[in-house]
């Protein structure tokens, strides 16, 4: 005699199709609130590029100017008082802070097509590393194994990628805390996390943390992170963030390897 087989009661299986369902529409819905992002970023984005270009010129050369001026009169002035000099310093580094936001405004609205070549990114890091202004009161911790394989990828965008995010992560620890960045090779991945331990941020705030002038620091006009998603992007790489408040955060990029 066969054994008795087992039917499923009807509101089993009811429940099984309305979690189905359930789950079909949070994704769609999901999809279709990316998608609304991504397109109010390009609008964003459409908008800023129809002025970048003649503000963005138009700020250089006055900039330009007064950082000629300043540098000739720190030349000039090298054995006047601490105020003067202090306030010819002031003078220098609040016009790099104008020049490099006329850059990202460019950088965010006019991505070049990438010139890949072969990068050894622990060496990119360290380059990059080195020319970040990192405080003493940051602690900087490396876990980037020594065999990597090489990356196909433009060497100026991932420089500028990598600047954004570990500016962004020591503007992050204003009192100091401890800035890691990690690598770890994937099947056909690498993938670059630079971490935090910073305030962190809310959940709204992720989610609008790519759209062009959003920025959660006072002096900002909100385009490093524009910069970084594009510079990715346009190498065949994506970029994640994870971040809760309090907790610090962590940006992830994905490089694709060919390996």
């Amino acid at each position: 005699m066969e054994g008795a087989r087992h039917e499923v009661a009807p509101e089993e299986s009811a429940r099984e199709l309305n979690a189905a369902l359930e789950a079909k529409v949070a994704e769609r819905a999901k999809q279709l609130l990316e998608a609304q992002e991504e397109l109010v970023r390009r609008e964003k984005l459409a908008v800023l590029g129809q002025v970048a270009d003649t503000v963005g010129h138009e700020l250089r050369n006055p900039l330009g100017v007064i950082n000629n001026a300043a540098y000739f009169l720190q030349t000039v002035l090298a054995e006047a008082d601490e105020t003067t000099r202090e306030y010819l310093a002031i003078i220098k580094d609040e016009t790099a802070n104008a020049e490099r936001i006329v850059s990202d405004l460019l950088d965010a609205v006019r991505t070049k097509p990438p010139r890949p070549a072969m990068v050894n990114v622990a060496e990119a890091i360290g380059q990059t590393l080195r020319k970040c202004a990192i405080p003493a009161s940051v602690s900087v911790h490396l876990d980037v194994p020594p065999t990597l394989p090489l990356i196909s990828i433009d060497p100026m965008h991932l420089h500028q990628v990598l600047w954004n995010l570990i500016t962004n992560a020591v503007e992050a620890m204003p009192q100091g805390g401890a800035l890691e960045l990690r690598v770890t090779a994937e099947p056909q991945a690498l993938c670059i996390s630079v971490r935090d331990s910073g305030s962190g941020m809310t959940a709204e705030q992720q989610a609008r943390l790519f759209q062009p002038l959003f920025t959660t620091k006072a002096r900002r006009v909100g385009l490093g992170l524009v910069v970084v998603k594009n510079l990715t992007q346009a190498n065949g790489g994506s970029v994640a963030v994870a971040s809760e408040a309090g907790k610090g955060s962590v940006f992830t990029v994905t490089l694709p390897s060919g390996s």
